[in-house]
């Protein structure tokens, strides 16, 4: 099971709009908000997930970067076997 952490930077304008959208999706935890950055960890069942949430979050209006912090996919399904 993969969990990130990412910082996401947004127009100013669009910080609060950002944020309740994040707060609305299942795997994403808004952990702070400091002027036009957010600070987000995630959880997903799979890389795959993972980076979808991440294009996901990309593709919001008002987001201006999003930045990995953190990336822990130790638990994957499949990663490490032969």
């Amino acid at each position: 099971m993969p969990v990130s952490s990412l910082i996401i930077r947004t127009e100013t304008e669009q910080t609060q709009q950002v944020r309740s959208q994040l707060d609305k999706w299942k795997g994403v935890s808004v952990e702070a908000v400091d002027g036009i950055n957010i600070v987000i960890v995630t959880e997903t069942e799979t890389q795959k997930q993972d980076k979808e949430l991440w294009k996901s979050i990309e593709s919001l209006a008002g987001v201006l970067q999003c930045d990995l912090i953190y990336h822990n996919f130790e638990d994957d399904a499949g990663v490490g076997r032969g």
